[in-house]
This record gives C-alpha cells, structure tokens and sequence, in this order.
C-alpha cells in the first residue's frame, strides 16, 4: 500500500521538478543585479522541495481522469505559492534557516548590516525584500494557472478555489501568529487554547496542505462541488493529524529542515502545550518554553517535561486516532475507484511513518 504511493509520488515528483527548474531558470535572467540577486534566493528556495502538496494536486486530478501531465503546470503553481507563503512563514517565525539554507530576509539582512551601524536597519531592510519575494511567489502561482490553463471551461473554479484556500490559511495564520503571545502573557483562558490549536490546525495546515491541492486538481478534473467536499471532509482529518505529528517532529526530531528548538523559543501552541497547561509540569516547562537562547540542554529539558506529562503520549494517540478517522471518511467516499483508493490509504500511511 505504501509502497505503491511512494512508487507514485517519485514519478510525479521528478515531473513536477522538471517544471520547476524550467520556472526557475527565467527567474534568475534579470539583468538588475538587485533584481536578479533576490530571484536567486528565492530560485533556491523554490528548489528541492518535497513536493508533497504538488503531488497531491496531481493526484486530485488523477482520481477522476487518466491524462496526469496535464495537471503538472497547476502543480508547479501550487508549489511556487507554497515557496511564497515559506518565505513569508520565515519573516514571522524570525528563521535563519530553511531546508538548510539561508532564508531571504536573514540573507539580506546578513549582507546589508555590514554597510550600516544601525542593525535594526538592515532587519527591516530585509524582512521588506523577502515581504517583496513572498508577495511574489503567490501572484506568479496565480499568473501561472491563468497562462497555462486560460482556455479551460474550470478556470474559473480553479482560480476561486485555489484563492480561497489562500484565504482560509491566511485565517489559521492570524490565529497562529496572535495565540503564543496571549499564551505567553496570560490573556487566554486555558481551556480555550485547545480549541484555538485545533482550529490552527484545521484552516491552516489542513487547507493549505491536503485539501487545497487535491481540490483543485479535482477542479480542473471537473470534479462537482459534492466531490470537493467528500476530499474536504477526509483532508481536514489527515490535515490535523498531519499537523499534530508536525509538532511532535518539531520537538523531538533533528531532521525537520528548520531551526532546531524553534517551536520552543516561539512559544509555539501546539497539543503538546496546551495538554501540559493542566499537569503538575506547567510551571517547570515555562521555565524553558519562549526561552529566546535555545540550547541543547534546554531542548532535552522540554523533551524529558512533555513525555513525563503524558504530553507526548496524549499527543501520539491523538495523531494515530485522527489518522484512523481520515481512513474511515476514505471508506464513505463511493466514487472513488478502488485502485485510487489504495493510493490514498498509501499517502496516510506515508505520512504516519515519517519521520521529519
């Protein structure tokens, strides 16, 4: 089962990479060096991606029709608004890194405090660029779907689909950004950061990850409405179970591709927090949590704290318990032929096994 998604997703990945290398190339032949500078960061960071979310677009499509090349340069756009949200998603989370390379705003802003005394200058000078790049990144993925697909009866659907889940993300988003600082100075009542998480989870990691892309793959299959919301209904379960492994990942694995103990100095609000909130160990682990000099010994600390919680247990089974859920929404949906089926149980079960 697993193997044949993954046998399924090196197939359509190394298609979708060639797309993006083509894409790439135009990117860096400005002849603004100031232009072409940027366009270089951003062509690396639109590089050597995972894909996931392009394949899914392939693979919404692939449920209703056979012809799956034609869904690549909706694809390539998809991931293209994935590098633009990525960049903007790094000025937020004030990262230095992603997938082991420089983010935009850390590079300018690396490269331009040497040329001035005042390093809050360079900052804002290089959050402005990388706020310029994401910007971006989300309209070329627009501009890609209206070229490529502008004598499609769908596009218009595609288009308003694909824009919503812009909006819906932004939405998570907010919430997301607002939550740790309410957390951090008491403003919120501890039983509603739970709610506040699951719904994070639910309008930005499910929407923008599972069923964005599959819905407007299925779009530009045809697809109806009703056939939307079945993939609605089973994308928002793997969304959320996606989400509550991201954060499992986020403490205890040193593979995620991001600043290790960044979701601890962010005082990030997760299921693991809000779980620990009403254990014995809240204290101790705010101690660590939002700490701004991460270092190895106090990731270890919060490791230790959440697991000897039930934190990391409660967590684990949550994640395995809605994954079970999305499976069992897979089973209602009746027009989805079996073979199809069969690859998407294999995505669930990818998913559960990673490990970064």
């Amino acid at each position: 089962m697993i193997e044949k998604f993954k046998e399924y997703y090196k197939e359509t990945k190394e298609k979708i990479d060639e797309r993006i290398e083509k894409f790439n190339k135009k990117l860096v032949k400005e002849d603004n060096p100031l232009l072409k500078e940027n366009f270089e960061y951003f062509r690396n960071l639109n590089s050597e991606g995972k894909l996931v979310r392009g394949t899914l677009v392939n693979l919404g499509y692939y449920l209703l029709k056979e012809d799956r090349d034609y869904s690549l340069d909706l694809s390539l756009a998809y991931e293209v608004f994935q590098t633009g949200i990525l960049v903007h998603d790094d000025i937020i989370d004030n990262d230095d890194k992603r997938r082991g390379k420089e983010t935009i705003h850390y590079a300018n802003e690396k490269k331009y405090e040497t040329y001035t005394e005042k390093k809050e200058e360079a900052k804002h000078l290089g959050d402005s660029i990388a706020i310029c790049m994401g910007d971006y990144g989300l309209f070329e993925a627009n501009k890609i779907i209206a070229d490529c697909y502008a004598k499609d009866k769908n596009l218009g659907k595609i288009l308003s689909n694909f824009n919503q889940t812009v909006l819906t993300t932004i939405k998570g988003e907010l919430i997301d950004v607002i939550l740790p600082f309410q957390g951090k100075n008491n403003l919120l009542d501890p039983k509603s950061i739970e709610d506040n998480i699951m719904t994070i989870y639910r309008l930005k990691t499910s929407h923008y990850t599972i069923i964005g892309p599959m819905s407007v793959g299925i779009l530009l299959a045809g697809g109806s409405d009703e056939q939307v919301e079945d993939i609605t209904s089973f994308g928002e379960k793997v969304g959320i179970a996606f989400q509550i492994q991201d954060d499992i990942l986020g403490i205890y694995s040193d593979e995620m591709g991001k600043v290790k103990g960044s979701d601890i100095k962010e005082f990030k609000q997760t299921i693991l927090y809000s779980h620990i909130l009403n254990t014995e160990y809240k204290e101790e682990l705010l101690r660590y949590y939002g700490n701004e000099n991460i270092e190895e010994d106090t990731i270890k600390q919060v490791q230790e704290l959440f697991k000897k919680a039930g934190s990391y247990d409660y967590a684990y089974n949550k994640m395995n318990e809605v994954y079970d859920d999305a499976l069992e929404e897979l089973e209602k949906i009746q027009w989805i032929k079996e073979d199809k089926k069969e690859l998407l149980r294999g995505f669930v079960e990818y998913l559960r096994k990673r490990n970064k």
